[in-house]
């Protein structure tokens, strides 16, 4: 009953966003309808943002780990694939009084893939995560004119984009999972899969401008699933008796990101950057160099700070439309592992050259 509840509160939500955005746009210049699937220039994700809706090829040299070390190398490092494919489907936009106050309404979805390519035996797919949820409307305001903080700063908008209800799962390749049954340990697989809020305030969005911007992205997350926390066991799994269950519901992120002028017929420099406190999943891991197979307690909250940071070069051809940009630069991670069920392994660390398209 509390679920029918709560969805009908969502339906009448959406229904009067739609019905205000409709009467403000008629009222505006009667275009409420060719605002329907068209793009909006402002809300994109930073390109740190460890789980955003950018596409993203990477090979990156990353910790290995027994969790996940199908082949057997047992070396502290080894090269990796990551794939992250993702999309704000455009449903709607919009902008009002002359371009001051704007809306949008995107659905998300992304996969985000970890191959082990380079195993030669079978290359295995060690992770897939996919998120996705119900549409999210985006405001953004502009200033007039611009503020001026110091030198070379000055604010010329924020936004707000508010997610009621995102999911999240993962699963681990179904070659490590028969690897890891012939291993006979006690956690064969942990069902990582949350139903989430999401509200993301930021100051300066790029709003697809060119110029130069120093923006910040202020984000917060609550599981839903508090009883249960981010993950859930079967017996026939994993041992319960080396499992606690998740206890903090909150995940906070800060994420800054630097774009220059245009220079060099369409390039320009991007220097990104997020911090991330999350929960670190309370079951045993394990290093190549240092096995820990000791049960996590129960009674400790343990956090984990994470960092992301890109730089790089970007490509910006000038037009609104999706994938009209392409960047290419250095990533490098370090917190903890941020790839499903291996979230209990903290002081990973990965590094490599990705390729971005937005």
């Amino acid at each position: 009953m509390k679920h029918r509840h709560f969805f009908k509160i969502l339906h009448i939500f959406f229904f009067l966003f739609f019905l205000n955005a409709f009467c403000l746009a008629q009222e505006e210049n009667n275009s409420f309808w060719a605002g329907l699937v068209r793009p909006a220039a402002f809300g994109r994700p930073f390109w740190a943002d460890k789980h955003s809706t950018l596409i993203r090829a990477e090979m990156a040299i990353a910790t290995n780990s027994p969790d996940y070390d199908w082949g057997s190398f047992n070396s502290n490092y080894r090269p990796y694939i990551f794939a992250n494919l993702g999309v704000d489907i455009p449903i709607w936009s919009g902008s009002f009084t002359g371009g001051k106050y704007g809306l949008s309404v995107t659905l998300p979805f992304m996969i985000d893939v970890w191959h082990d390519m380079f195993e030669r035996t079978t290359s295995p797919v060690i992770n897939t995560a996919y998120r996705f949820g119900i549409p999210e409307p985006n405001f953004i305001y502009r200033f007039d004119t611009p503020l001026p903080v110091f030198p070379f700063f000055n604010i010329y908008n924020w936004t707000a984009r508010l997610s009621l209800l995102k999911h999240e799962s993962t699963h681990i390749g179904d070659e490590l999972t028969i690897r890891r049954m012939g291993w006979d340990l006690d956690i064969i697989r942990i069902d990582v899969a949350a139903n989430f809020f999401e509200f993301v305030f930021t100051l300066n969005d790029p709003d697809g401008q060119t110029r130069l911007n120093h923006g910040f992205k202020f984000g917060f997350l609550f599981c839903y699933n508090f009883m249960d926390g981010w993950y859930t066991i079967l017996e026939s799994e994993a041992n319960p008796l080396v499992v606690s269950p998740s206890r903090f519901p909150f995940e906070f992120w800060v994420q800054y990101q630097f774009q220059s002028p245009l220079f060099s017929r369409g390039f320009q420099v991007i220097s990104s950057a997020e911090y991330r406190l999350r929960e670190r999943f309370k079951y045993p891991f394990s290093h190549s160099s240092d096995m820990n197979n000791s049960p996590v307690q129960d009674s400790n909250i343990h956090l984990a700070n994470c960092f992301n940071i890109f730089m790089g070069v970007r490509y910006d051809s000038q037009k609104r439309d999706y994938f009209s940009k392409i960047g290419i630069g250095v990533r490098y991670y370090y917190g903890l592992n941020p790839h499903g069920q291996f979230r209990s392994m903290p002081n990973y660390r990965q590094i490599g050259i990705a390729v971005f398209f937005e």
